[in-house]
């Protein structure tokens, strides 16, 4: 339901008069971001973590700073008006495999434990409890988590040519911004100002 939202939007804007320029990412990893928020309150707060299936799902995880530079780059690229691209960074990772290097770039040990049976509401239950998010936001990033999200092509490289930054690298600077206090924007913005 979560990705389908986006695509729906992605409809509704290609219905307008104006050409649009479709990026399509899995997660974006970087301080602000509500899933690099969730896999740093889990990894920070658990030391030894369940396993639900969905820790078990590919993504390709892209850093705030080449999400940004896809989105300036395709600005003045006349081949990229009317076309949809997908953008990662140069790593398909497992959520879990996401957790343990999160842990390692931050000198953490952390243990994951396989659980047989952990229903998407018991996930979403888990999350609410343990991390910063709201519930509605922690079910619909569980549901998209059970869909594996890697991008199809690098079609955008041809466009956009720069090398994007490995996981451990984005988990880095990110921590750079959050120490220099310089995260811009959060997630927890669009919940506040949606009150």
């Amino acid at each position: 339901q979560h990705l389908a939202s986006r695509r729906q939007v992605e409809r509704i804007l290609r219905d307008g008069q104006v050409p649009v320029t479709v990026l399509r990412a899995g997660i974006i990893v970087g301080a602000g971001s509500a899933s690099f928020e969730i896999i740093r309150d889990l990894t920070e707060k658990l030391p030894v973590m369940v396993a639900p299936k969905w820790l078990r799902s590919r993504t390709q995880p892209i850093a705030v700073r080449d999400a940004l530079a896809y989105l300036a780059g395709v600005l003045d690229a006349p081949r990229a008006i009317g076309e949809t691209f997908d953008i990662g960074g140069p790593e398909v990772l497992t959520y879990q495999t996401m957790l343990m290097r999160y842990a390692a770039v931050r000198g953490l040990r952390r243990w994951v434990l396989p659980v047989p049976i952990l229903t998407p509401r018991l996930s979403s239950y888990w999350l609410y409890f343990v991390t910063s998010t709201s519930y509605p936001l922690a079910r619909n990033l569980v549901d998209s988590m059970t869909v594996d999200v890697v991008a199809r092509d690098d079609r955008i490289r041809d466009i956009v040519p720069f090398e994007p930054l490995t996981y451990e690298e984005a988990v880095r600077l990110a921590f750079q911004k959050i120490e220099q206090q310089t995260v811009v924007s959060s997630w927890t913005d669009a919940v506040v100002s949606s009150r």
